[in-house]
């Protein structure tokens, strides 16, 4: 084995002399017989089969010529067919005989490459090498997929990782030829996407220049631990690249007891610089930390030795603390008195940098880029800022076609997010993810996973995903739960942990409704969810009708619990004592009872005929506030697009905002203002408020400020008298005087389409160049006209009867983009652009 090593190094050298001195050798010309018994020997070749030679072709052949030398160095027969003279069946017969080269494997194609692709000597072996290595060099479309295999090796071997601009070019040659030699002992990774070097977070935004990491991943023994990262700061070369391997096989820190003029090691051998620290028995552990942290900083770029303080010549004086050899071979050591890490790699990268004109250091690396590109709308450039930031997913578990099935069979709940690597949505919404998966890290019957539909798209099929970012959770012996919420921490981690409760649950004595009522058995769940709901049911059945009926109700009541899985827990009552509940509550069977928080009493409503819809609308109506405060993650609840907003703006507690907000509590308890969405926004907490009062009025005004906003066509925003108190009487009035008409809009929201920032590539007229009015696109007349208010109002209307949800998490996302936090994507802009007007 040692020897196969070594005789593979000298190939690398040898190949590396080629590059310089071109080997020139003449290209074999097989006849029919010769190409048979090629394909019979179970060996590599790579045929070409020409009929002319045009000036293309002769260009293809000579460099074809020049590469035959280095690839039969790695078992590669490099030769050509004259189908002229020697008429192969079936290649000579291919009309674009011309243009395709062959790679064999025996008598297997592996694959027939377009001769354009092989342009020079570099492209030719590096495609070439690049099929042969397939198995042993992953290529990555991510970063996404580049933590997957870094979490795969972690402990158990170390990856190389390399960026080219494009498969052909020298540097590609350059790694799959050191992939050819250390394959079997490193990973090597490959990209070509800039998407991935930008996600790498470096300063420098050069995305044509090749770059190269290696990643330790086999010391990071914990799962939860990153593998370290070490930039390769040269030109990517096979001589450079296998220099540096070395480098990296050597101990990271060298403990000889030798005189340092005797010391030789692998980067003296290499003219690198060497830095010796000196240490003694008293202080040896703090010494090898220090040298240690040295050496991390100066990995590959100049070597540390530790030596014994007794191997010092006696001319040296005795307060040294580093030796430094500089780069160039055999200068005499440099001995300083140095105090600290920082100024011993100062002293090395000094040096370095100077010999090294134009490589950058590994810190301006590290540097976060500023990397915002023009996107296709408000909602993407919103979040572009977090798509490429790199996230810690050593939790998070990534499942393929065969890991998906096996891991729902052995884990009681299974979160799985399914996305897409190049969703922007998706890429942002991992932060969250990852947030979430660290919280729940402790729970053994519950695991977070992921599913990249890029790479699995028949498992997102099955599954029914039709849009990213989705997840779903998988509970054994139950249906998967799709997640509608809020694309953040506290709501999805909300969702988990109720989820995992099966609902309803079933109440047995009267003594437990009320306890669960007042909180008493349930105080676990308050950091997730604060409303007992509590359904009473009439287990006595007097005639076989009630009975049907009954079971129907109780039936209705258990569907409806569990379509609110998720969001909240219901408990159920069914004994004939209910009906002693009902008359101390105050209402008929079949009814609902709850209590809003814990400062209110207890509130009952009953459920005639109650359906699966009627009775979730009824719970969803028991969680809601009666003038509420509002914020981005709860407006969608209590919008209505119907209903006029009337909103209270608050930026402090004094005397005079706090009777503001007592009067409008007030004012929500009478019929008259029933037709009203009555809220109040605080912008110290939620600071769009602001933006939106902006938008509202134009301007600022003093506040508390009371705002009436019209959900209709006309936009109107009228602002309750500035010089006035707010109070009940005085709000009713100028209610009133909005509803006749004698109010004047202090603004009128403007209409405006929502388009992308950048005008796109028009396709269809590029069409139309070639053949005129083919792809021209005809829209309807009738499509362009206006439509009446009215018509609108009852669009509008019908939308919200038959789409809450949607209407709902279009919203979402356009509160959301005013933040610039990320948010899922919306479908409808029309809506969107609507909704983003009333707001």
């Amino acid at each position: 084995m040692v020897q196969w090593h070594s005789y593979h190094c000298l190939i690398l050298l040898y190949v590396g002399y080629c590059n310089v001195i071109i080997c020139t050798k003449k290209l074999h010309t097989l006849n029919q017989q010769h190409f048979i018994n090629i394909l019979q020997s179970g060996k590599t070749s790579l045929i070409y089969f020409k009929k002319t030679a045009n000036p293309a072709i002769r260009h293809f052949l000579e460099q074809l010529k020049k590469s035959s030398e280095s690839l039969e160095e790695y078992g590669i027969t490099v030769a050509q067919v004259d189908c002229a003279i020697e008429a192969v069946p079936k290649y000579c017969e291919d009309e674009d005989i011309l243009k395709k080269a062959y790679l064999f494997q025996g008598n297997l194609l592996l694959r027939s490459f377009a001769t354009d692709t092989l342009f020079d000597v570099d492209a030719i072996v590096a495609n070439i090498l690049f099929i042969l290595l397939f198995n042993e060099i992953k290529y990555v479309y991510s970063l996404m997929d580049l933590h997957d295999i870094e979490n795969d090796m972690k402990g158990r071997g170390d990856i190389i990782f390399t960026f080219v601009r494009a498969i052909g070019v020298p540097e590609h040659r350059a790694i799959m030829e050191t992939a050819f030699v250390y394959g079997t002992k490193y990973q090597f990774v490959l990209t070509t996407e800039q998407s991935v070097l930008e996600g790498l977070d470096l300063k420098d935004p050069d995305t044509s220049s090749a770059r190269l990491w290696f990643c330790h991943c086999k010391m990071a023994t914990d799962k939860n631990q990153p593998c370290k990262r070490t930039y390769f700061k040269q030109p990517l070369t096979t001589v450079n690249i296998h220099s540096y391997l070395k480098i990296l096989e050597a101990p990271l820190v060298a403990e000889i007891n030798l005189p340092p003029e005797e010391v030789s090691t692998i980067h003296v051998q290499l003219k690198l610089p060497v830095v010796f620290l000196f240490t003694q028995r008293e202080t040896y552990e703090h010494d090898r930390i220090t040298a240690e942290s040295v050496a991390w900083q100066l990995l590959g770029s100049a070597g540390v030795v530790l030596v014994s303080r007794i191997q010092l010549h006696p001319n040296v004086p005795a307060d040294v603390t580093v030796g430094y050899r500089p780069a160039g071979g055999d200068l005499p050591i440099n001995y300083l008195v140095i105090s600290s890490v920082e100024e011993i790699v100062d002293l090395v990268k000094g040096e370095v940098k100077n010999v090294s004109s134009g490589v950058k250091d590994e810190e301006e690396e590290n540097e976060d880029l500023d990397f915002i590109g023009i996107q296709d709308d408000e909602v993407a450039e919103a979040i572009s800022a977090y798509m490429w930031k790199e996230h810690d997913l050593g939790l998070i578990q990534a499942l393929t076609d065969i890991s998906f099935p096996t891991i729902l069979e052995t884990i009681p709940h299974v979160v799985v997010l399914f996305y897409t690597a190049w969703d922007a949505v998706s890429m942002a919404f991992l932060q969250s993810y990852a947030e979430v998966s660290t919280r729940l890290a402790d729970m053994k019957d519950l695991v977070l996973t992921r599913v990249n539909c890029g790479d699995w798209p028949v498992v997102c099929l099955n599954e029914g995903v039709t849009h990213f970012p989705t997840v779903k959770i998988y509970t054994q012996g139950d249906r998967p739960l799709l997640y509608t919420g809020m694309l953040g921490v506290h709501s999805l981690l909300k969702f988990i942990m109720l989820s995992r409760i099966p609902t309803p649950v079933l109440l047995t004595s009267t003594e437990d409704v009320e306890a669960y009522l007042k909180g008493d058995l349930h105080s676990d769940l308050k950091p997730q969810w604060n409303i007992p709901v509590v359904g009473l049911f009439s287990s006595e059945m007097k005639e076989e009708s009630n009975s049907t009926e009954t079971q129907k109700e109780n039936d209705a009541f258990i569907e409806a619990a569990y379509s609110l899985r998720g969001t909240m827990v219901l408990r159920m009552y069914i004994q004939k004592d209910a009906i002693y509940l009902s008359q101390k509550f105050g209402v008929a069977l079949p009814a609902l009872v709850f209590v809003r928080d814990e400062k209110s009493d207890i509130e009952a409503i009953h459920l005639e005929k109650p359906s699966k819809e009627d009775i979730v609308s009824a719970v969803k109506s028991a969680m809601l506030e009666t003038f509420p405060e509002v914020t981005v993650e709860n407006f969608p609840s209590y919008f209505h697009p119907i209903k006029p907003l009337l909103i209270l703006f608050i930026d402090n507690d004094d005397t005079k905002t706090s009777k503001a907000r007592n009067e409008l509590e007030q004012l929500t308890k009478l019929r008259d203002a029933q037709t009203y969405t009555t809220c109040w926004i605080d912008l110290r907490k939620t600071h769009v408020g602001k933006e939106i009062l902006q938008v509202y009025l134009n301007y600022l005004p003093q506040l508390p400020a009371l705002v009436l906003v019209q959900l209709s066509c006309h936009g109107h925003v009228f602002v309750f008298p500035e010089g006035e108190l707010i109070s009940t009487v005085g709000v009713l009035h100028w209610l009133e005087k909005v509803q006749t008409g004698q109010e004047i809009p202090k603004y009128n929201l403007q209409r405006k389409e929502w388009t992308p920032p950048r005008a796109t590539y028009d396709f269809l007229a590029i069409m139309d160049i070639v053949r005129p009015g083919f792809a021209k696109q005809r829209i309807p007349n009738s499509a362009n006209q206006e439509k009446p208010c009215e018509q609108e109002e009852s669009e509008t209307e019908h939308l919200h009867e038959s789409g809450e949800e949607e209407v709902q998490s279009e919203f979402v996302a356009t509160s959301q983009n005013v933040q610039g936090t990320p948010t899922q994507p919306d479908k409808q802009k029309k809506m969107q652009h609507e909704l983003h007007n009333e707001l």
